[in-house]
């Protein structure tokens, strides 16, 4: 039943749906045959963490990458089965795992983004979607607050991004996901120019702030990330100025996108380690 949830959920890419299917199956085959049970109730967060640390069939530990992609793949198990109402609760939530990437903060991962997205799609109305579609294009809960319907142009799909005292205004490019959603968003409004996007508050006032944090903290934890270490609401924009930087190989490009003055910060931003480059 979670596998045919997996499939009918548009906003996941074959090649993640793919992998995480297979993760899917062999966690099944992980809990009945080494556990013996095929009822999820009855799987603890010891079975959880025996799989996802269980060693890859060349023997060998699994890396931090693919402990945190096993985990990724029984709470979408977990979640599917929430919503058919079979089982309740998620084994996964205390299990803390390596970082991949150094310090306490991180960039999602692109199969999060893609859980995420179908997760704030599914909580209904358009507010919290076009939210995460701001961040994607590195905007920053600060910043949300700031972005009326005359900032987004859905037609060159860019928005106007006003800066905080600690990122400079700049002009952000939206996923086309993100237009799909702010299309949505500004429908809704009746495509007034000067109304909030997101915010229902006085623009850079700190309880637009505060808004803006927990709305996109309530959708981390509906896409099951809201205890993954090192991911906070930054972590979406993060995530696309790592995406910028794979694509370009600048960080200073990078940086100029995310509306930062220091490379050395845009490189701690989105989790690039300079001495990987340096030998």
């Amino acid at each position: 039943m979670a596998i045919g949830a997996l499939h009918a959920d548009g906003d996941l890419s074959p090649l993640t749906v793919a992998r995480l299917e297979t993760l899917m199956r062999q966690f099944a085959r992980f809990v009945e045959r080494g556990h013996d049970t095929a009822a999820l109730e009855f799987v603890t967060p010891a079975v959880v963490r025996g799989f996802v640390e269980a060693p890859t069939a060349d023997g060998l530990s699994p890396g931090p990458s693919l402990q945190q992609f096993r985990r990724l793949a029984v709470r979408v198990v977990f979640r599917a089965t929430r919503r058919l109402g079979i089982a309740e609760g998620d084994p996964t939530l205390d299990l803390v795992l390596p970082s991949r990437t150094p310090g306490t903060f991180r960039p999602l991962e692109d199969e999060e983004v893609e859980l995420a997205r179908s997760a704030v799609v599914g909580s209904g109305g358009t507010r919290a979607a076009a939210a995460w579609a701001l961040c994607e294009a590195t905007a920053r809960t600060g910043e949300l607050g700031a972005i009326r319907g005359a900032d987004v142009d859905l037609d060159a799909g860019r928005v106007w991004i006003h800066g905080t005292p600690r990122t400079a205004a700049r002009s952000g490019l939206l996923t086309s996901w993100g237009v799909g959603q702010l299309s949505r968003r500004l429908l809704s409004q009746a495509d007034e120019p000067e109304t909030l996007v997101v915010g229902g508050t006085k623009p850079g006032a700190a309880l637009a702030q505060s808004s803006s944090v927990g709305l996109l903290s309530q959708a981390l934890t509906r896409a099951g990330l809201g205890q993954a270490p090192g991911v906070r609401p930054s972590s979406i924009a993060a995530w696309a100025g790592r995406r910028i930087f794979e694509e370009t190989g600048r960080i200073d490009l990078a940086a100029s996108r995310l509306g930062l003055r220091s490379l050395d910060r845009t490189a701690r931003f989105i989790g690039w380690d300079w001495s990987d480059e340096c030998g």
